[in-house]
């Protein structure tokens, strides 16, 4: 992960108060681990009033699908988020994967509770 992925993403979301938890190796490098990634992965609550305060934070970095074709149409909005749970999307400030759900790990409220005693 770049210093400017990471220095962007997260103070982004938490100025929103956008309700999510760091995952892959995002959180590995919050616990200390030298590692490289090049994305910020997280598990967010897909509560109405979450969505609307990511696309809030999110708005003016040009998100778009990660591997996608040139000129699909993509909307940034809550009816988009409502409409998918797991996105990877490219932006102006690097890669971001948004998870609704991680298979093995739960939902944003079962992985916030993990992390939060």
């Amino acid at each position: 992960m770049t210093a400017g992925n990471f220095g962007y993403f997260l103070p982004q979301l938490a100025r929103h108060r956008v309700q999510f938890v760091l995952i892959g190796g995002g959180a590995a490098i919050a616990q200390g681990l030298a590692y490289t990634t090049y994305d910020v992965d997280i598990v967010y609550s897909r509560d109405q009033s979450n969505l609307e305060r990511i696309v809030e934070a999110l708005k003016d970095i040009n998100l778009y699908y990660r591997g996608a074709p040139p000129g699909l149409p993509f909307r940034w909005d809550v009816q988009t988020l409502l409409n998918g749970l797991n996105f990877t999307l490219i932006s102006d400030k690097g890669d971001l994967d948004l998870f609704g759900e991680v298979a093995g790990n739960g939902v944003y409220d079962s992985l916030h509770l993990h992390v939060s005693t």
